[in-house]
């Protein structure tokens, strides 16, 4: 990467206002610096690709976006059918009740994607709570990117079908009725519309 100096002179900002912006970028794994070896550019499998800024200044039709998606939703069909079926038996009855009401706010026929994604996110980091797993919690935050991700290529995509309604609430009320092996099989049909979107990367890669 050009220096400092150059970098300032460019952007026309302070020689300061670029050294924070290296920092955060090193932060997140994006560049690396060091005395006598400059800053330079390190290989996206290096990067934080589970941080939320790193994904929003990618363009959502930026090609990386794709890949993302697909490996995300890889991990999530690991992980998310994992919660439900713990959920199912730790889950508090409030938490249940959230759960429903999160599940009920669902809904893809409005247009307002900020609301649906808000009612989406509200789901999922409801599900982890319910699980009492507090490593599991620690991964909301992961589930919100990943969630992020799937609303910047799939949802937001016209050729794709929108999220699921009904898939949300038959999770939802599968842990209700406290059936651990219920809520594990309604998360991985959910997430089987996902997984078949990115099936597509893997086939066209």
């Amino acid at each position: 990467m050009p220096t400092e100096e150059e970098l300032a002179a460019s952007l026309e900002v302070s020689r300061a206002t670029v050294r924070d912006a290296i920092k955060v970028l090193s932060g997140k794994g994006l560049v690396r610096t060091a005395r006598r070896y400059g800053t330079r550019v390190r290989p996206v499998e290096e990067w934080s690709l589970l941080d939320g800024d790193v994904i929003t200044w990618h363009e959502p039709s930026h090609p990386r976006i794709k890949r993302i998606f697909a490996e995300t939703t890889e991990l999530r069909t690991l992980i998310e059918p994992a919660a439900a079926e713990m959920s199912a038996r730790r889950a508090t009855d409030e938490q249940v009740q959230e759960l429903l009401a999160a599940a009920y706010a669902i809904h893809p026929s409005e247009l307002d994607v900020e609301a649906l994604f808000a009612a989406d996110c509200q789901f999922h980091v409801t599900l982890f709570d319910m699980t009492q797993n507090n490593v599991l919690r620690q991964m909301r935050q992961i589930i919100l990117t990943m969630l992020r991700v799937s609303y910047e290529f799939g949802v937001v995509n016209p050729e794709n079908d929108k999220v699921s309604r009904e898939g949300h609430i038959a999770v939802a009320e599968a842990i209700a009725a406290r059936d651990p092996e219920g809520a594990r099989q309604a998360m991985a049909e959910m997430l089987e519309l996902n997984r078949s979107i990115a099936a597509d990367y893997w086939v066209g890669s």
